[in-house]
Formats: structure tokens, sequence, C-alpha cells
């Protein structure tokens, strides 16, 4: 006949097995939604990071035409400058062109190291791109493996269930019905072992009394946490 011990220890390690599986099947949505937030997070990096590039060949091609538009209006006050009619006009166009030259070459500093920005901007795109190539592969691998994981699961919960309906049959009716109503209330942690001479799930010392009962096979429940108690064969309890 099936110890007490024996059955608590069976029926608790069948409760861990299938809480166990529970949570991974739990996990799994949640980890795919993850990867695909951190895909979502590379593919927005990417858009910004090619957005701004964008905007710095505008602004280049902005500047480069009002370069072209300066560069013109110079050689034409050049032509004025060359046929002015008195000094003050001559100092004039003179006074113009010398700003406008200024202008130029701010202009053209400024197109430089758009330039040299753009150039180094550029070397970045395959880093964004291979990021989120990364990022998605990660995504599809961990969700195909899941795919395949959550069947092998649904079919050891299947497994363990069968398992655990046949090791309940075991207990003894009135037991039976404090045993299930715990279970409904806190699941595996309605059992422990007795480990050192106490609960295994509250840490709580059992009496010398509880320890006797448990020993001759009685079953006996935790003053502290009200967990159905079976000794560890391993320690000698």
């Amino acid at each position: 006949m099936t110890s007490a011990t024996e059955s608590l220890k069976d029926l608790h390690h069948l409760h861990l097995q299938i809480e166990e599986s529970r949570a991974e099947l739990k996990r799994g949505p949640i980890q795919i939604q993850a990867r695909e937030n951190f895909v979502k997070k590379k593919e927005i990096a990417l858009s910004e990071f090619l957005n701004n590039l964008i905007q710095l060949k505008k602004t280049s091609d902005s500047k480069s035409l009002d370069l072209k538009t300066l560069e013109a209006k110079l050689e034409n006050l050049g032509g004025k400058l060359n046929v002015a009619s008195s000094n003050r006009e001559f100092d004039t166009i003179k006074g113009q062109i010398d700003a406008d030259e200024m202008a130029k070459s701010v202009l053209e500093d400024e197109i430089l190291e758009l330039f040299e920005r753009i150039d180094e901007e550029s070397g970045k795109k395959a880093q964004f791109e291979q990021e989120l190539e990364s990022a998605r592969q990660e995504d599809s691998r961990f969700s195909e493996q899941f795919t395949q994981r959550s069947a092998d699961l649904k079919q050891i919960l299947e497994d363990l269930n069968l398992k655990l309906q046949a090791s309940e049959k075991m207990l003894p009716s009135e037991p039976l019905v404090l045993y299930r109503r715990l279970v409904n209330q806190k699941g595996a942690k309605s059992m422990a072992k007795v480990s050192g001479g106490a609960c295994s799930n509250c840490f709580v010392s059992i009496t010398a009394q509880q320890k006797i009962l448990i020993n001759t096979d009685s079953f006996e429940f935790c003053t502290s946490c009200g967990s159905l108690l079976y000794k560890d064969d391993d320690q000698g309890e």
C-alpha cells in the first residue's frame, strides 16, 4: 500500500511539473510580444535614421542651391563693379561684394560640414539594417521554436493531469477533500516536505508530536501556513 509520504510526494511533484509547464506556456506569448516590440523599436530607429539622413541631404541641397544663387549674384555684382559710374557707386557695390563673399565662405563651410556628416551617417546605415534583420530573425526563430514547444507542453500537461488523477485516487477520502480544497486555493504550495525539521513552504519548525505523526504515515498540516506535510526521505525526517 502506498504511504501518505509517497502519495503526497508524488502529488507534489506532479503539481510542480504542471505549474512549471503552464508557466512556460504562459511565458511564451509574453516573450514573443517582447521580441516583436524589439523589432518595432529597431524599425522605428531605422526609419528615424533614414529620415534624418534625408533631412541632412535636403538641407545640403538647399544650401548648395543658395550657394549657386549667391555665386550668380556675385558674378552680376562683379559686372556692375566694372562699369560703376562713380566712386560712390563703386564703393557701394564693392561693399556688397565683400559681404556676399563672406556669406559665401560661411555657406561653403556649412556645406562641407554637411557633406562630412552625410558621409558619416551614411556609413551607419548598414548597422541599423543589420540590427533590424537580427531582431527579425530572432523573433522568427523563437516563434517557430515556441510553436513546436507549445505542442509538446500541451501533451505533457495532458499526460501529467492523467497521472495526477490516478495519484489522487490513492488518497483516503477525508484527506482527499482537504487536499482538493487546498489545491484549489494554493496549487503546488498546498503541499510541503519537512526539511530540517521545518515546513519547506514557510520554514516554520514542526512540533515533536507532528514529527511522530508524520513518521507514522499520518496526514498532518503545517500550523503556520496550512500546507499538507510529508517527510523528506532523503533526510530521514
